[in-house]
């Protein structure tokens, strides 16, 4: 084969070579695209499949449907996850008012416990001891500004508004002192005698028409005030006029006052729209029923308080002092402390008054801590007498009598209160003494009273008690160590212990048989 020949035959073979190589390609592709469409149609024929599981067709709504669908559920997820939000903020909301009450709890706690620690768990201590701590927190003070008050004076005139008038049934002169926390109070009849002469007296000569002369307010109270610094000697600067309707309003604040009713009341004066009905007993007394109780001085039939309990004015002024006296022990009640500053708020809008509420919640701490039992209450000493040319009924006070009252209620107290300031012992004739006789020796008995005399102590109370052989001190006012150990020098012999508060004696001496030995001593 020529060389010519046998290149022809070599192109053939490529040429065929290309054309198999080719067709081996086409091949391939064939095949790639055929499993291509088999997957595209599987594909395609699950998406029918869901597709005809969602949605409905019907006629041409088919895609209205899918779309309208496809929505609903888009709506479905933004509200999942607003539902997902609002539940995550309600958790954090509560994991921090778990937090907050934790805290509140821990400081209780640590406030209790430190009552606790301060008070000796001595729970009545803990408890006004913690109605203290919140006044102080309350009124921005500390314990040294509360040492700092003064006694506060104050007149309380209970005014009657009946028929246009603005008499004062009810007058108490009223005193406390924070720093001894001791109190007294002094009714005065309403029908006291303030004239210049019984021959001439007429109807405006009686205590209780002066704040009607003066036309109420400050200078109606002016008159009433200085009336009263005439009859006691006692420099007032302060009044409280309550009027009977702002008095249903008080008593109604603090949700009434439990209390031991005297007697049986039953009254009616169509004149002054007042009607009496009360049953004797224990019950609970609300702003009407107040009303009622103060002003009764006798019942439809003339009869009246018991003589053993006071007749008439005297009686219902002995109610006044106490029905007063059990309201503040209940407005004292760990329940109210709270309610205090507003309270006092409340009688303010009610009462026509010349103290500054500011001035007079700084007195609230002291107040809180204030027992009752320490009140001192009395009466202005005196008697029923016609006067004047119309024979009018008046109350003649006693003048000596009303100046040895005084000096137990307020001046000795005032003494108390100064020299707690200055930081000195108590003088002896400012100390009001019980003085019992338990020796079975009166002749004893009689030389300790002269002898405590004679170092110018007051014997309020003399009087005979159980024997004993020892000779008792009986500190019943918190009376300073110096002055208990001062009295017991004079005694020569005495134990000192405390005893229930009396607001009429500050000590009781229980004199003893060993004070005989001292008598036989000083011979």
């Amino acid at each position: 084969m020529s060389r010519k020949e046998k290149r022809k035959q070599e192109e053939r073979e490529e040429k065929q070579r290309k054309i198999a190589q080719k067709s081996n390609i086409k091949n391939n592709t064939h095949g790639s695209n055929k499993r291509k469409n088999t997957k595209y149609k599987a594909q395609k024929n699950n998406i029918d499949r869901e597709i005809n599981e969602i949605t409905i067709p019907v006629g041409n709504n088919s895609n209205k449907n899918i779309s309208k669908e496809n929505s609903t559920k888009n709506k479905k997820i933004k509200k999942k996850k607003k539902d997902n939000l609002f539940v995550k903020i309600l958790k954090t909301i509560a994991k921090t008012i778990v937090i907050i009450l934790l805290v509140i709890i821990l400081l209780l706690g640590c406030f209790v416990g430190w009552l606790g620690f301060k008070y000796d768990w001595n729970l009545n201590k803990m408890i006004k001891g913690g109605a203290k701590e919140v006044a102080l927190f309350i009124t921005g003070q500390t314990e040294a500004d509360l040492a700092k008050l003064d006694p506060l004076y104050c007149l309380v005139l209970g005014v009657s508004t009946d028929e246009g008038l603005l008499l004062t049934d009810t007058i108490i002169l009223c005193a406390y002192y924070p720093r001894t926390q001791q109190a007294s109070m002094l009714s005065i009849p309403r029908d006291t005698f303030v004239g210049k002469s019984e021959s001439t007296a007429g109807g405006y000569d009686k205590i209780n028409s002066l704040y009607q002369a003066g036309g109420g307010g400050d200078q109606g109270a002016k008159k009433v005030l200085d009336a009263v610094e005439k009859l006691t000697g006692i420099e007032i600067d302060n009044y409280l006029a309550v009027k009977n309707d702002g008095l249903i309003e008080i008593v109604d604040a603090i949700g009434g006052v439990d209390f031991n009713v005297p007697i049986n009341m039953d009254y009616d004066d169509p004149g002054q729209k007042l009607h009496i009905h009360l049953k004797q007993g224990r019950q609970h007394i609300d702003g009407a029923k107040a009303e009622q109780l103060l002003r009764f001085r006798h019942n439809n039939n003339g009869t009246s308080y018991p003589a053993e309990y006071g007749d008439n004015d005297i009686g219902r002024m002995k109610t006044q002092r106490e029905f007063i006296t059990e309201t503040v022990k209940q407005t004292l009640q760990f329940k109210n402390v709270t309610k205090i500053n507003d309270l006092i708020k409340i009688a303010f809008r009610n009462v026509d008054t010349n103290l500054d509420l500011d001035y007079v919640l700084k007195y609230s701490p002291a107040i809180v801590e204030f027992d009752v039992a320490s009140i001192q209450n009395s009466y202005l000493p005196g008697e029923p007498a016609t006067m004047g040319p119309q024979s009018l009924w008046f109350y003649r006070a006693y003048k000596n009598d009303t100046k040895e009252l005084i000096q137990n209620m307020f001046v000795f107290k005032q003494a108390e209160s100064d020299a707690n300031a200055e930081g000195v012992a108590l003088k002896p004739e400012y100390i009001n003494i019980q003085l019992l006789n338990a020796s079975s020796d009166e002749n004893v008995f009689k030389e300790t009273k002269k002898r405590l005399e004679e170092q110018g102590y007051n014997i309020a109370q003399i009087g005979e008690t159980t024997y004993t052989k020892t000779t008792k001190v009986i500190n019943r006012t918190s009376k300073k160590e110096e002055v208990i150990d001062e009295l017991i020098n004079t005694l020569g012999y005495g134990n000192e212990s405390t005893g229930k508060t009396d607001g009429n004696y500050d000590i009781t001496v229980i004199v003893g048989e060993d004070m005989k030995q001292f008598a036989v001593a000083m011979q």
